[in-house]
């Protein structure tokens, strides 16, 4: 099973990937769509980070939802350090579809596009 390519710039870093290029299938939908994300990638400079889950998970009824967040410095105490988090629980946009290419374009194109957070 291969993961999906998906053309990204420097400046992102893949945080987490399972997304697989493959759709949703009576076979396959307890293994690769049962992961809360799919794929988590984010941009520091631009304090942006991209998540994809399959929702409901493992349910062949489901949809790809690729949500936007805006990342901000916050204070982790346990390690010392600050680090850049999702500013809040609440996406900036909120993509939906059945269709993984329509996905991949839009993961792709935001990419390519997003402007930065201050």
């Amino acid at each position: 099973m291969k993961l999906q390519a998906l053309r990204i710039p420097s400046g992102w870093k893949i945080n987490w990937n399972l997304f697989y290029e493959q759709d949703i299938n009576e076979d396959n939908y307890m293994d690769e769509f049962s992961s809360s994300t799919l794929l988590s990638i984010s941009n520091t400079q631009l304090n942006r980070c991209l998540e994809l889950i399959w929702y409901p998970k493992g349910d062949l009824k489901g949809n790809y939802i690729l949500e936007v967040f805006n990342l901000c410095e916050k204070y982790n105490p346990k390690k010392k350090i600050v680090e850049k988090v999702p500013e809040t629980l609440a996406p900036q946009l909120t993509f939906e579809s059945k269709n993984r290419e329509e996905i991949v374009n839009k993961i792709e194109t935001l990419v390519m596009e997003l402007k930065p957070y201050k």
